[in-house]
């Protein structure tokens, strides 16, 4: 019973926990916590859905459980993603590479 218990803890550290999951590659926490906001989001619409489509056999159901595997799929690339481009992430801008002089004695 301690072992599932200790396997439910770290299943939900691996997921929620910015240390662990594989987010950690991103270097700005920023973009870290704007990627888990938005697969929070996708976490509880797809499983809002998903309950008000039990109430339906056939197509409604399947429509439900089709979304809960998007998301899914969906949360598996971002996280593999993250993994392997992660260093691309939030990269940080010079101001001053694109900046615009204006010369006002030989433009006016």
């Amino acid at each position: 019973m301690k072992a599932i218990g200790r396997w439910v803890y770290d299943l939900y550290n691996f997921f929620f926990d910015l240390r662990v999951n594989p987010l950690r590659h991103i270097p700005n926490v920023f973009t870290q916590f704007i990627l888990m906001f938005y697969l929070s989001v996708l976490w509880s619409a797809a499983f809002t859905v998903w309950a008000g489509n039990t109430i339906y056999y056939g197509i409604g159901s399947v429509a439900g459980h089709l979304i809960i595997l998007a998301a899914f799929f969906i949360t598996a690339l971002v996280f593999q993603d993250a993994e392997k481009n992660g260093h691309l992430y939030g990269k940080q801008v010079d101001p001053t590479k694109n900046k615009t002089v204006w010369d006002l004695e030989r433009e006016g």
